[in-house]
């Protein structure tokens, strides 16, 4: 006799299934349990990989305010104010300040902190439903019935109905991949390289870097009191085995042009290729993408998590307007009231990768563009106009 066969399946409703257990996932379901709003949300991973995961590191000013707004920034946020990049060409610095309204300032605050405080806000004080481990994720979202989730787990199998779905799931998610062919239009556009993402135990000493040099791009970024997270420009092709230890680090002198900067220990790396991806309409019948599921940008301009937390909070704001005051305008309206802002985002994100590359290594696109690249970089320290549009994008009030 087999065994499973005797196992029931699990049915429930609730209003809102999230996929994904990431910053957006997460935001936007603790938004939602603020507002009464049910939800469950459901992630592959298990916790424990939730919380350590290593991402990006900023929340720009405009999201800082959404969390305030929220009644959420002083229990989710942490971390110095990111007010100042050290931009540099062949080691020589000029350190630009964000300029803004006073009260306005992004945190240095990394997605490994914001999903831990997240899980402890949603889970351990507000009580929500975040269920990890599952497997089997399918979507029904079928026109004439209300939308199903079905998954398993350890327990068995279970089926949710609720009236809204969430791909909250990244960009290999089942949510986008549910849609059928010939709804969504993917725009998308390669640069034709990629970032080695090295996290090391080294903090960062003075103001962020991003460096520009003959031989290629590198930053560093800070990951905490003791940790940075150096990024440098590599082939797309490249792999762990091309990049052993000691060829990151002298590579880092090289472009820093400082030969002081001693060894440290490397604790990971990851090769990330650089490209923008922008996947439309966002929406489909009853199922809204948000984050990575509907775009993703290079993560020159560090807009890859806060534009998801743009749409989280036009989503919670929607699914809350339909569920609760039972006004459904502005989720019909979701895709048309956050693109302008995606496709904006898309644009500075290219700015910011094809000046700092192009002005480094001239053999990437030659010395014309080159020149071109390090005049726009000058613009931004003799020019008050083209200071404050930095900013503005940097802020993410633009």
């Amino acid at each position: 006799m087999n065994p499973r066969k005797n196992i029931m399946t699990s049915r429930e409703k609730t209003g809102v299934v999230v996929l994904g257990a990431g910053v957006a996932g997460l935001a936007l379901a603790t938004f939602l349990r603020k507002s009464d709003v049910p939800c469950v949300v459901i992630e592959r991973r298990d916790r424990a990989y939730i919380q350590v995961r290593q991402r990006a590191g900023v929340v720009d000013a405009r999201n800082v305010q959404t969390f305030e707004r929220w009644g959420l920034a002083d229990r989710l946020l942490a971390g110095p104010i990111a007010q100042t990049i050290d931009y540099r060409v062949n080691g020589s610095g000029r350190v630009f300040e964000v300029v803004g309204d006073a009260g306005s300032e992004g945190r240095f605050c990394t997605q490994q902190m914001l999903v831990h405080n997240l899980l402890r806000e949603l889970i351990d004080v507000m009580g929500g439903d975040v269920r990890f481990e599952v497997g089997d994720v399918k979507i029904e979202n079928e026109a004439s019935s209300s939308p199903k989730i079905t998954y398993s787990d350890a327990s068995g199998p279970h089926v949710i109905a609720c009236d809204y779905i969430a791909g909250c799931d990244a960009d290999h998610g089942v949510s986008r991949t549910s849609i059928p062919e010939g709804v969504l239009t993917t725009h998308t556009h390669d640069f034709g390289y990629a970032w080695l993402a090295a996290l090391v135990e080294a903090p960062l000493i003075g103001h962020p870097i991003m460096a520009a040099s003959d031989h290629g791009f590198v930053a560093q970024l800070p990951r905490g009191p003791q940790r940075s997270r150096y990024y440098l420009q590599c082939a797309l092709g490249d792999g762990p085995d091309d990049w052993p230890d000691a060829r990151i680090w002298e590579e880092i002198r090289r472009r820093l042009c400082d030969d002081t900067i001693e060894n440290a220990v490397v604790h990971d790396k990851e090769f990330v290729p650089l490209r923008s991806v922008v996947h439309a309409p966002m929406q489909y019948r009853n199922l809204f993408l948000a984050g990575d599921a509907a775009h993703l940008v290079p993560p020159t301009g560090a807009k890859g998590m806060n534009l998801a937390l743009y749409d989280v909070d036009a989503l919670a704001h929607a699914l809350v307007s339909a569920l609760r005051d039972h006004d459904t305008a502005a989720l019909a309206g979701y895709t048309d009231a956050v693109l302008p802002g995606v496709w904006k985002y898309q644009d500075f994100s290219v700015w910011m990768t094809d000046t700092k590359h192009d002005a480094g290594d001239p053999t990437l696109r030659g010395q014309f563009h080159q020149m071109s690249a390090r005049a726009r970089l000058d613009e931004l320290f003799s020019s008050p106009v083209a200071a404050r549009l930095h900013s503005d994008y940097q802020r993410g009030m633009a």
